[in-house]
């Protein structure tokens, strides 16, 4: 993860279900999706809070449901945008599929299974949103951000992770994950991580660090010879994380990241291999359209917690975000490469204007829903983080840099990660 600069503070708060998603399926299919098997399949009276919040957030007569479980996106208790904002759901909201109930009021719980192990769906509502094909196995992530770096040690030389070190935490992630995000390639950590993915059986996506220095080329060229090694783990190159984001200190333009995109392009010799750049919403939605068209993927990053949102509200911010990147690039493949919610208070709690507190309580509400959301409506997203990293703290991110893993820096599980233990089938 790049030095996680206050980029978010200043958004506004989006209004999530603002409108429903319209027809364009912006790179996901908007083909009929299987019905489900609760009564009706969503808008039961008995859960609507009203007829506005009916009319926002229901599916309507259709009453669609996703998901082999036959999870409801627009179910009975569906709040619409303004049942949503309260935090109010209907009576019991119950429009469940096979797998049961949704979750109880406001943004909901993981009362019921969405898709096989994702939880239910929110029923502040995700009605009417677009639903793309299967993006999850049976685990109870996709993929998560991963740095090997343990107390003691920090990227740059110095004490570095053993082999050893780096197996083991593969190994406890390994149950919980598809596959693991990694954003550098010159330490000597960073060289054992591809062979033991591919040991392992475990997804890479590996970055080459950008920040408009002298090593930026040569971490593009030490990226291209990596996957060029043709490790069958390896499933998209990254080029840059959050460079653009960074761009008033380091002078990197949309056309230099470009340059830097061709010139792994250049490099590259195997097939089958993605490239992406990932950068931040307020970044990719700003129109960045030469990047958009020189990248495989777009990768885009948010945080609830950063714009000041509260818990209560943060997971249906974040997937009405979701809908903002998708008709603003539509057709073009993308994937939320990072949110998360951090365990420890640090001054944006502190400022009273803030809604935002981190604890770990909340952080597993937040991959509760969030995670139910995505699941629902079958749209990638990966979280951050993995592990905590004490080394941040003094690294630019301030106290709350180190807390946003769901175990601790001695690999023990914080409250998300003992749900979704519980989870591993």
């Amino acid at each position: 993860m790049s030095p996680r600069c206050t980029h978010w503070h200043s958004l506004a708060l989006v209004s999530c279900l603002a409108a429903a998603f319209a027809a364009a399926s912006c790179g996901f299919s908007n083909s009929p999706k299987p019905a489900g098997t609760g009564a009706a399949g969503s808008s039961g009276a008995a859960g609507s809070t009203g007829a506005a919040g009916a009319a926002a957030g229901s599916t309507g007569a259709a009453g669609d449901a996703s998901g082999a479980a036959g999870a409801p996106t627009g179910g009975a208790g569906s709040t619409g945008v303004a049942g949503a904002a309260a935090g109010s759901t209907g009576a019991a909201g119950d429009a469940s599929g096979a797998a049961g109930a949704v979750g109880a009021a406001g943004a909901g719980g993981m009362a019921g299974s969405a898709t096989g192990g994702g939880g239910g769906v929110p029923t502040g509502g995700f009605g009417g949103m677009v639903v793309g094909p299967a993006a999850y196995s049976t685990k109870p992530l996709s993929v998560i951000a991963y740095s090997p770096y343990r107390d003691g040690q920090a990227p740059g030389g110095g004490n570095q992770p053993t082999m050893a070190q780096v197996r083991a935490d593969l190994m406890m992630l390994k149950p919980l994950v598809d596959g693991i995000r990694v954003y550098g390639t010159t330490d000597v950590s960073q060289g054992y991580i591809p062979a033991l993915c591919d040991e392992l059986g475990i997804d890479l996506y590996l970055g080459a660090w950008i920040d408009g220095i002298a090593s930026d080329e040569p971490n593009v060229h030490a990226l291209a010879a990596i996957v060029n090694q043709n490790h069958p783990s390896i499933k998209v190159a990254i080029i840059g994380n959050e460079v653009l984001n960074r761009s008033k200190k380091n002078g990197v333009t949309e056309d230099r990241m470009v340059q830097l995109v061709n010139l792994f392009r250049a490099d590259l010799k195997v097939t089958g291999v993605k490239v992406a750049e990932a950068d931040t919403y307020p970044q990719w939605m700003m129109g960045l359209t030469k990047l958009s068209a020189a990248v495989d993927l777009i990768i885009w990053h948010t945080y609830a917690y950063w714009s000041s949102i509260d818990i209560s509200n943060a997971a249906l911010v974040v997937n009405g975000r979701y809908n903002d990147m998708l008709a603003k690039y539509p057709g073009k493949p993308m994937v939320l490469g990072e949110t998360g919610w951090p365990t420890m208070v640090d001054h944006v709690a502190m400022d009273m204007s803030s809604t935002s507190v981190a604890s770990e309580a909340n952080q597993a509400r937040f991959y509760r829903e969030a995670l139910a959301g995505f699941r629902a409506r079958n749209l990638p997203a990966w979280m951050f983080d993995a592990i905590d990293e004490m080394w941040k703290a003094t690294d630019g991110e301030g106290p709350v840099g180190s807390h946003w893993g769901i175990f601790t820096s001695a690999r023990a599980p914080k409250q998300a990660a003992t749900e979704l233990m519980s989870m591993v089938k």
